[in-house]
């Protein structure tokens, strides 16, 4: 028996396998986007839940749309005055784009750390050693606004770092010294300043001793009295005089 086709129903076809006429049902998850294909060709992209669809030719892509870590390898990398360092760079990316990931190119994540990875290079090759001692942690907006094309693969870069620096031995070795230098320069100022504030007591208590000169009577009994065994005669000047 056989359903009427003007009122907008299939025919049945025992022909047909039954998952046709059921349909075929896809279920994106929470943290996923589905780009659906119909014949090979993007028909529409699908949220979060169920979804089922009639007929041949569906098939589906699914994105996870959550951040993921990009990290950098270690590279080699000369710098503005000439010496190579080690430079190891990693960040934050996610699909801002989901049909543009799927057909923009056969690999995005090699395309984005290729990409990265030219970005550090010339950032590198514009800073020097000094600026790379004195400020690294300030080089993440200069390395994220050097990556380009991320949006060519619908992708947005939401941060790059540099996580860790490896300088030369003589420049390690420079470094050390320099620390060596200011921790002995630190030292020197502070036996310094001790000696000053020493000397000043001296100098304020010669001046109370030359004002009241009992006072130097009354300090040694009293530094006599701490000790045992010691007999004390105090001058006294003749009446009269």
């Amino acid at each position: 028996m056989r359903n009427n086709a003007s009122a907008g129903f299939h025919f049945y076809d025992a022909s047909v396998p039954r998952w046709v006429r059921r349909g075929r049902r896809f279920v994106v998850q929470e943290w996923e986007q589905g780009v659906l294909f119909k014949d090979g060709r993007v028909s529409t992209v699908l949220g979060p839940g169920p979804h089922r669809f009639f007929g041949r030719g569906f098939a589906l892509r699914k994105v996870d749309v959550r951040p993921w870590i990009v990290h950098v390898p270690t590279q080699e990398i000369p710098t503005a005055d000439g010496l190579t360092v080690k430079v190891t760079v990693v960040g934050r990316a996610r699909v801002v784009d989901p049909v543009v990931f799927v057909t923009a190119a056969q690999d995005v994540y090699a395309s984005l750390y290729l990409n990265a990875q030219i970005a550090t290079r010339e950032v590198m090759a514009a800073t020097s050693v000094e600026q790379l001692v004195s400020a690294r942690h300030e080089f993440g907006d200069a390395l994220t606004a050097a990556v380009r094309g991320v949006d060519e693969f619908g992708l947005a870069l939401e941060r790059l770092e540099l996580k860790d620096v490896v300088f030369p031995t003589e420049i390690k070795k420079a470094q050390s010294e320099v620390v060596v230098a200011r921790a002995q320069g630190l030292a020197a100022l502070e036996r310094a300043r001790g000696e000053t504030a020493a000397l000043r007591n001296l100098a304020n208590a010669a001046a109370l001793l030359k004002d009241n000169p009992a006072l130097l009577q009354l300090r040694l009994i009293q530094q006599l009295a701490a000790t045992s065994g010691h007999t004390v005669v105090l001058g006294q000047a003749p009446l009269g005089a």
